[in-house]
């Protein structure tokens, strides 16, 4: 392989290239790039190894991917500390410029690089804060851990912001004086610096705005998922001990210190006689172990038409009582003839839309073997 052709090649599609480079996380089909690339060009790349098709996608060679991250360090590392060292660098050499003017062409090559060094890490920090920030509120699913990434990547954008103002306050302070050395090379990178430093600005402030945005959306979406997974363990809860009769079985049960189990050959039609019954009680009473007959747990299947329960109406009138929400619900007159389960549904439903105007006491209230959290109407929130 020829260098000359394979940088030709480069060049020739690097519009395709930076496409499939931004997006070399997903497949991308020709359908994508074919504005931007034919077939045939396509064909002279999978010959240079430069890209890879896998049926009907196409994929950035993983080489060419390794390079172009290791020489842009796009890594999760967001670094802007160096901005304040270089700054005082900057400092330093102005200083010596100040009393040795004869040394300006020696040390004004070196105030060029610095600046172009801090106008790189800039650009560079604020790509990589785009790329991961969005990163991690499009592929992180679980909403706890997505709210604490963005929340450091808020941290690192502070941190950015503040590097930024600094090096703004320094071409501010000293600009005047980098000026006065009529150094051409000089004054085109002033100029190039205060275009950047816009464009750094008009990014930054949408960015900021997309994170905290990201946030709010993640941490809502982490309540509500709480709250619907609590009052679906309490509404669970609460349905177990009305459908079944768990709770009757639970106080007839004996925890035995040693289980024994017996294997049996006697047939069938022996075991199912009556008068095996009363020999093996006899038996189990002479030798002092305790027995208990094997019941089985009853499910209450009964399938009732549920009216209508206006929501709102019960959450004014609850307002307006004095009472606990459970005993206000008991008592309610719309709600006289409905069974304790649907009560506790309508007490669930109650707690989880107006948490933010109830207390919830830690006193319990019981009710048919049944125990709910005391909640009142919190009288001062208007």
């Amino acid at each position: 392989m020829k260098i000359e052709k394979l940088f030709k090649n480069l060049s020739n599609n690097s519009e395709l290239l930076f496409y499939l480079f931004e997006h070399r996380d997903k497949a991308v089909t020709y359908s994508e790039i074919e504005h931007i690339c034919s077939v045939e060009k396509l064909e002279i790349l999978v010959n240079f190894e430069i890209i890879e098709l896998v049926q009907d996608k196409i994929f950035l060679d993983g080489r060419v991917i390794n390079f172009l991250e290791n020489y842009l360090d796009i890594d999760e590392n967001i670094e802007v500390s160096l901005i304040s060292e270089k700054i005082n660098t900057l400092k330093h050499k102005l200083d010596i410029l100040s009393e040795y003017k004869n040394r300006q062409n020696e040390i004004i090559p070196q105030i060029r690089r610095e600046l172009k060094k801090i106008d790189f890490i800039l650009l560079q920090n604020l790509l990589k804060l785009r790329i991961h920030i969005d990163r991690v509120y499009k592929n992180v699913f679980e909403f706890s851990l997505k709210i604490k990434e963005l929340k450091y990547y808020k941290i690192k954008l502070d941190e950015f912001n503040s590097a930024l103002v600094g090096f703004e306050k320094f071409l501010f302070l000293h600009q005047s004086i980098m000026h006065s050395f009529y150094n051409s090379e000089l004054n085109s990178i002033l100029e190039l610096l205060q275009n950047n430093r816009v464009e750094l600005n008009r990014s930054l402030i949408p960015l900021t705005q997309d994170v905290i945005e990201y946030i709010n959306k993640a941490e809502k979406k982490n309540i509500f998922i709480e709250k619907i997974s609590k009052i679906k363990e309490l509404k669970d809860s609460l349905e177990l001990k009305n459908s079944t009769n768990i709770l009757e079985l639970i106080s007839k049960f004996d925890i035995q210190e040693k289980q024994i189990q017996i294997k049996s050959r006697l047939d069938d039609e022996i075991l199912r006689s009556e008068q095996l019954k009363p020999l093996l009680e006899r038996l189990s009473s002479s030798a002092s172990v305790k027995t208990k007959t094997a019941t089985n747990v009853k499910i209450f299947n009964k399938k009732v038409e549920k009216e209508f329960v206006n929501i709102y109406s019960l959450n004014l009138e609850f307002r307006a009582s004095n009472q606990n929400l459970i005993e206000f619900l008991l008592s309610n007159n719309k709600l006289t003839n409905k069974p304790i389960n649907e009560i506790s549904e309508i007490y669930c439903k109650l707690i989880l839309l107006y948490e933010d105007i109830y207390k919830i006491q830690n006193e319990n209230f019981n009710y048919e073997d049944m125990s709910f959290k005391k909640v009142y109407y919190d009288k001062q929130i208007r």
